[in-house]
């Protein structure tokens, strides 16, 4: 198993982690942060892992400086690993996950891109 394989494993058993609602995401979450912000060599250059660094850092920003929103963030913490269940290994699906959870919901702005 290569490292993109191996990283893509440990993001997926934490995201599923997270669907036990026994427990708080949080501490999945912050697992899923460390992976991808370089806790885990990658090859093939996977893009994923810019963007999940993003997302789950963002995620877990909102427990840490916004107490009284927990239960919303960790609501949304579920619901992206729940998505990212279903797409991981379908790089398009992949793709349209990563855009709308930057964009549409952390509200990340889109690169502009230089005009020709």
């Amino acid at each position: 198993m290569g490292d993109s394989e191996a990283f893509r494993a440990a993001v997926s058993a934490r995201a599923a982690a997270m669907l036990d609602s026994n427990t708080s995401p949080y501490e999945p979450a912050l697992e899923i942060l460390g992976l991808a912000s370089g806790g885990l060599p990658l090859d093939n250059g996977d893009e994923a892992l810019y963007s999940l660094a993003l997302i789950w850092g963002e995620l877990t920003d909102w427990v840490e400086l916004r107490p009284a929103e927990t239960d919303q963030a960790e609501t949304h913490m579920v619901t992206a690993a729940r998505e990212w269940l279903t797409v991981e290994g379908d790089r398009e699906a992949e793709s349209r996950y990563l855009d709308r959870w930057l964009h549409e919901i952390l509200g990340f702005e889109r690169p502009v891109l230089p005009q020709t």
